[in-house]
């Protein structure tokens, strides 16, 4: 993984880089700050929090363009490069039979009508009513007949005594979505448009925070549509994040994978925490607790 490394000595931007280093940019100059502070502390507050808003949005600004123009650019010549000298070793295909394959493309059926006639259309109107985000990735809103089959198949091989049909419940992502925001907005979307899907009706099931987390960033949740008990997946990223997940797709796709070998997992691993360093952190994105 050595081709086309970011160098160790370009780190990641932290806020204090870019923060404004002068107090006349938060609107205090050095004369007044060397003078006795007459101002309350509503005043000295709001002073606080304009320095604040100011450096913060510096930080994301540096970020952003560093991630645009060099970060984002340089991991996807790595992975090519990986990719080209480190051939996938993909493990055959878990066996289905007729009879279990049959009971799953019904399965699939209804999970196409729930989507088509009750979920994405309330995805729709909830995306509607706020203009400053949007869904991202909505033609793969359903997941493949054939990747759901195959799921299938590796659940029955691992628990023999499961049926097609709870076998198909295990698969959690047959319906999904992602909602994308700027940073600056992010908390404060993630919040409306959970509210959002709760109004709608939907029953939210589980949400992991993982904008603490090395090696993926961002907030995935769970929901349930209450007339049939189906699952689908609500993704909520920014521009970056969701770059980012999809830069290192395949290499989560390779760590799934029981013949990856230990070696390829930490070098897989360390990629993926690599990129993730550079995805910029919304504000008050790591403090969305998960139970809601």
């Amino acid at each position: 993984m050595e081709i086309d490394r970011l160098r160790d000595d370009d780190p990641p931007l932290a806020a204090a880089d870019a923060a404004p280093d002068d107090l006349a940019t938060a609107g205090v100059d050095e004369q007044s700050a060397a003078e006795p502070d007459s101002r309350g502390p509503g005043d000295r507050a709001a002073i606080h929090a304009g320095y604040q808003a100011k450096a913060e949005a510096a930080y994301l600004d540096a970020a952003r363009e560093h991630w645009e123009t060099a970060a984002k650019p340089a991991f996807e010549r790595e992975w090519l490069r990986y990719a080209q000298t480190h051939p996938a070793d993909w493990r055959s295909s878990a066996s289905i039979d007729e009879a279990a394959a049959t009971s799953v493309r019904r399965g699939c059926a209804d999970i196409r009508e729930t989507e088509e006639k009750v979920v994405t259309p309330a995805m729709l109107r909830i995306e509607a009513e706020d203009p400053d985000r949007h869904l991202i990735g909505l033609e793969f809103r359903r997941k493949g007949e054939d990747r759901i089959m195959e799921k299938v198949a590796r659940q029955l091989e691992a628990q023999p005594d499961l049926t097609p049909a709870d076998a198909l419940t295990t698969v959690k992502d047959a319906i999904r979505y992602t909602y994308q925001y700027t940073e600056e907005h992010y908390a404060e979307g993630v919040y409306a448009d959970i509210g959002r899907l709760q109004t709608a009706g939907f029953e939210l099931i589980e949400l992991r925070n993982s904008w603490s987390g090395e090696e993926y960033k961002g907030i995935n949740s769970r929901w349930r549509v209450p007339e049939n008990g189906q699952l689908f997946e609500v993704q909520f990223h920014t521009k970056i994040s969701f770059e980012a997940k999809q830069l290192t797709h395949p290499a989560y796709e390779r760590l799934r994978n029981p013949a990856t070998t230990n070696a390829e997992r930490d070098e897989l691993e360390d990629f993926q925490r690599r990129v993730n360093a550079y995805i910029p952190i919304p504000p008050h994105a790591q403090a969305i607790p998960e139970h809601l």
